[in-house]
């Protein structure tokens, strides 16, 4: 049977995108197996860093571990309640910090400026409320700062709560973890997370107390999303570096269920479309070089990339039963996309099709392998609730992409 025209346009499309996204799983695999950090070091310490952490109605048990851990660290310690006051204040000055009482709330972008008034350190690190440091993490993540780096940030766990929401979370963060250490071969990673970011003071207490930061719009809409994206685009757009340190891991809460994980990716995701567009919009993607733009472009529309490939595969069937209701053709479609061995039409299609699986199915495999290597224990649980809350993320980073204008409030668990 000749080969329609449009069924040739179909196999083009599925093999560009199968073999491109093999390429981005090979390259995220194999960068992150190769990094190194460099041996250079500098002379700061810990007393050249204050923590900052802004705090709003956040769980007191979960915020104590917080502060118990930051101020083991030898930093100065700010932490500024967004309305909220006790027992947050009491935790915070047993602890030897400073407590800063906003009794209007006004969000976390602001809470997080105002802690920036008791900065006079040459670094500054701003962190959640919900997040464990590390026994001298501190101390790991200054010692980064040398040559063109401007912000680091730590590897980021998921603390096992023991609820499947932990280990699905903690799988994405794996997963993550992945491309990081790949763009970190290049020399910079694309953004540092939210929950604990360090960078230098010079650089970025005069932007949080802009209007830019704290003033910035979506659509004319001012927003409170993208306070981690907002920090982290203007230390690249000032031509610095963000680099990760993963010999620090901290410790972050994950949400209680599924449901609650749905409303963070989403928020998340709407914010993340909203840097998409910003990374585009400053010119830093082309700036940053071709892997930059290549990991950036690929990493957000994977899930769309899966989509495409899903429609090229099934709609060309009910494009020819509508249009051209050719049972031979319609039968020789299907044996191509179900592979049915046994059709008298199996040949070129079939094969071509299956070696576009068998290339998914390898990059796939190989990815979520070196994600494995990644996990310390339980391999087996966190990825089955991995899987689920990877779909999860790939509904709200389609959503997201379509309903970024809208913003939540800043809230907690």
């Amino acid at each position: 049977m000749k080969m329609h025209p449009i069924i040739l346009e179909v196999f083009i499309g599925l093999g560009i995108l199968t073999l491109t996204t093999f390429i981005y799983y090979v390259i995220n695999i194999h960068g992150s197996q190769r990094f190194s950090r460099e041996n250079t070091r500098n002379d700061l310490t810990p007393e050249d860093v204050t923590i900052c952490i802004p705090v709003y109605n956040e769980d007191p048990d979960i915020f104590r571990e917080c502060i118990e851990a930051a101020s083991s660290q030898g930093s100065k310690l700010v932490v500024v309640g967004d309305s909220s006051y006790e027992p947050y204040k009491t935790i915070v000055e047993a602890h030897g910090g400073l407590f800063v009482h906003k009794k209007k709330r006004e969000g976390q972008k602001r809470a997080i400026a105002r802690s920036m008034d008791f900065v006079e350190t040459p670094y500054a690190l701003i962190m959640d409320s919900d997040t464990i440091l590390p026994e001298s993490g501190v101390s790991s993540m200054v010692s980064h700062f040398v040559g063109g780096v401007g912000g680091v940030g730590p590897n980021i766990g998921i603390k096992n709560t023991g609820t499947p929401v932990a280990y699905g979370a903690e799988f994405v963060e794996r997963a993550r973890e992945i491309v990081y250490r790949s763009m970190s071969a290049h020399g910079s990673v694309m953004h540092l997370d939210g929950p604990c970011v360090m960078y230098r003071t010079d650089l970025i207490k005069p932007f949080i107390q802009s209007d830019a930061f704290l003033d910035f719009r979506i659509f004319g809409n001012k927003t409170q999303l993208g306070e981690d994206w907002l920090m982290a685009l203007h230390a690249l757009t000032s031509n610095y570096k963000l680099v990760k340190d993963y010999d620090v891991r901290v410790q972050t809460y994950p949400q209680k269920t599924f449901k609650k994980f749905y409303k963070q990716s989403l928020r998340w995701s709407r914010s993340e479309w909203v840097r998409f567009g910003m990374e585009f919009k400053t010119g830093n993607a082309f700036k940053k070089g071709k892997f930059y733009a290549f990991e950036l472009v690929y990493t957000y529309m994977l899930p769309f990339i899966g989509i495409i490939a899903f429609c090229l595969r099934y709609l060309p069937i009910l494009y020819f039963r509508l249009h051209q209701p050719d049972p031979g053709l319609v039968d020789f479609i299907r044996s191509v996309i179900f592979l049915n061995f046994d059709h008298h039409s199996f040949g070129f299609g079939a094969l071509y099709n299956s070696l576009l699986l068998a290339i998914n199915g390898i990059g796939s495999a190989g990815f979520v392998l070196t994600v494995a290597g990644k996990i310390n224990k339980e391999r087996i649980r966190t990825i089955a609730y991995g899987a689920l809350a990877m779909g999860i993320l790939f509904v709200t980073t389609v959503y997201g992409a379509f309903t970024f204008w809208k913003e939540p409030k800043w809230g907690t668990r």
